[in-house]
């Protein structure tokens, strides 16, 4: 606590969200919530950065990317869902077979994909010049990107 000048005596503000946990003093000058906030910013820099490493660029799309007008939702009626005992919430993932001319759809195995990633994040990713194909493939298999 000492390296985040918390005085003893201090209480904490905590701050939990799904993967992460901030602590913040209670009561902060505005210097103090100044180098709080860049602190945190810089925190996002380098995590969006990691992740971005992980993804590496795209070299393999020549000048369109694949994933650049994915759709958020593959739609299915709920009655066909219902004759194929498939879950109202549950995601739903396409398959093409380009020699019957067919596309069959069927329920995601995996529990994320690149519809699960925010906007701005694929947005950053697209003007970057990062693999979204890479990113879908790391979050479908569910692969350790960062350890710290």
């Amino acid at each position: 606590m000492a390296i985040a000048r918390f005085p003893e005596t201090e209480t904490a503000e905590v701050h939990a969200a799904e993967d992460a946990i901030v602590v913040l003093k209670r009561r902060m000058t505005g210097m103090e919530l100044i180098r709080a906030a860049r602190r945190l910013h810089e925190l996002s820099v380098e995590l969006n950065v990691h992740l971005a490493k992980a993804c590496g660029f795209c070299h393999d799309c020549a000048d369109v990317c694949p994933f650049e007008d994915m759709e958020e939702e593959i739609d299915l009626p709920g009655y066909l869902r219902k004759e194929a005992g498939i879950s109202e919430g549950a995601k739903l993932c396409a398959y093409v077979n380009e020699e019957e001319n067919s596309v069959t759809i069927a329920e995601a195995k995996h529990p994320y994909d690149l519809r699960d990633v925010p906007p701005e994040i694929l947005d950053m990713f697209l003007s970057a010049g990062l693999c979204l194909g890479e990113l879908d493939e790391l979050l479908i298999k569910g692969d350790v990107v960062y350890e710290g």
